[in-house]
């Protein structure tokens, strides 16, 4: 089988949207599993959810070459910043800036993973184009 999957024969404009889409449903779950695991410092969610930005990131660059990764770090960035902020409800899901004691995990994993986003789309840039070629 030779044929590249759905989402890479799309039109310019369709691979745009589909990496859009992605970006901004593994953004919420990231956000959403990070944090499982942390109150007993083996942060296994954190790991869950920078392997799900890493394939999805993947997958963007992939599909759409730089412009695609670009468009992915804006989108997943914008979803997870807005998440951490509380514009939406008064809940916040991603608590920084404890001021009693906690364990270390649980202080550290919101910070790791606001950051290790911007980390992880730059790492991916750096990488050269021949490892996302899908034949």
């Amino acid at each position: 089988m030779t044929a590249k999957p759905w989402s890479h024969r799309l039109p310019l404009w369709g691979r745009y949207a589909t990496t859009c889409v992605s970006s901004a449903i593994c953004a919420l779950i990231g956000t959403f599993v990070h944090r499982a695991g942390a109150m007993n410092n083996l942060p296994y969610g954190f790991v869950i959810a920078v392997i799900l930005l890493a394939l999805s990131a993947w997958c963007s660059r992939a599909r759409s070459g730089w412009w695609g990764l670009f468009i992915h770090a804006v989108v997943f960035s914008a979803v997870v910043w807005i998440l951490a902020l509380g514009f939406i409800g008064n809940a916040i899901l991603i608590p920084v800036g404890f001021t009693i004691p906690m364990p270390w995990c649980v202080k550290y994993v919101g910070y790791f993973w606001l950051y290790g986003i911007l980390i992880a789309h730059a790492i991916l840039l750096c990488m050269p184009q021949r490892w996302f070629v899908v034949e």
